[in-house]
């Protein structure tokens, strides 16, 4: 990873409008695999995990849980792990 990648929330289906961070499974300044799951998000139809798509450090939540946001909002940013 050569720069910091902006989390979005995911859009799901072609409903899907909005989504709920029901939790955060890290915490700002800890490091994630990729892969690993980053945060969970409810939907009026499903809850589900969303994944690292790097290893890096969650620099920064914008979006804390409990918080429904429109889809493709930034959410988090991921940066290298030694940044």
């Amino acid at each position: 990873m050569n720069s910091s990648i902006n989390i979005k929330m995911p859009k799901w289906d072609l409903d899907m409008k909005k989504g709920k961070i029901t939790r955060w499974f890290k915490k700002e300044g800890e490091i994630i695999d990729k892969g690993e799951d980053l945060f969970e998000v409810k939907t009026e139809k499903i809850t589900k995990k969303v994944q690292s798509p790097n290893k890096g450090r969650l620099s920064q939540i914008f979006i804390p849980a409990g918080t429904s946001v429109p889809v493709k909002v930034v959410v988090a940013i991921l940066a290298e792990p030694e940044d």
